[in-house]
């Protein structure tokens, strides 16, 4: 199972091709639009969790995609994608909505992060846990991404981010059928919420819920043959 649907739009089919590959092997499901039109008409489908959306674009720009998709669907993350010489602007987007900006050439550690941390705050917005439950690694990195998204800024760059790629890792290397790293990474999840719970910085109902999490994805690796 994919952890989400990501829409990839641009104009320059190079860069499509580029996150299509990327994010694909990651383990998402990617569907591209090389114009503005084509890619509201898929967002209207209800078929990405997630939008990575060129600033400059021929016919409807960046900019103008924008507001209608937060017309069309108030809830979808949209992460900007743009030049250095258009990062002012990109900022400026973060007023009409978008979740997230990032800059050309890619940075992909920041990518991957920013795309987890979307579909996270999508996930968040669900009514009751027993929504994601049938997929326990995209209940993991909800809760991870919640969890590390509350702690204080020095936390949050230290124990939270190595918690988030933890949770990805595990959630990656378990869909490739990776069980013993899976469950190392799942390992490194819980030392790490031990030293954030000693240190204060985790509350014990995010601890809780991250831990629960954690047993579910642990129940759900396959049993060594």
């Amino acid at each position: 199972m994919a952890l989400g649907r990501i829409l990839v739009v641009d104009d320059e089919a190079p860069v499509r091709e580029v996150l299509t590959e990327y994010f694909t092997t990651e383990g998402y499901a990617v569907e591209g639009a090389g114009s503005g039109a084509e890619a509201l008409t898929v967002v209207r489908g209800g078929r990405a969790d997630l939008v990575l959306l060129d600033v400059r674009m021929p016919g409807l720009d960046g900019v103008q995609v924008l507001r209608k998709i937060r017309e069309i669907n108030g809830d979808v993350p949209v992460i900007m994608v743009t030049a250095n010489e258009d990062v002012s602007l990109a900022k400026e987007t973060l007023k009409l909505g978008a979740f997230d900006y990032v800059a050309k050439p890619f940075d992909f550690d920041y990518l991957d992060r920013a795309v987890a941390a979307g579909l996270a705050r999508v996930g968040d917005k669900a009514p009751t846990v027993s929504a994601t439950e049938g997929d326990p690694w995209k209940r993991l990195a909800r809760a991870a991404f919640g969890a590390a998204r509350a702690m204080q800024p020095p936390a949050r760059t230290s124990t939270g981010e190595r918690l988030e790629t933890a949770a990805l890792a595990a959630a990656r290397d378990a869909a490739a059928g990776r069980r013993t790293v899976a469950g190392e990474h799942l390992a490194e999840m819980q030392l790490l919420l031990d030293v954030a719970a000693e240190f204060g910085d985790l509350p014990a109902a995010d601890r809780a819920l991250v831990e629960s999490a954690l047993e579910a994805a642990r129940r759900s690796l396959p049993v060594a043959g």
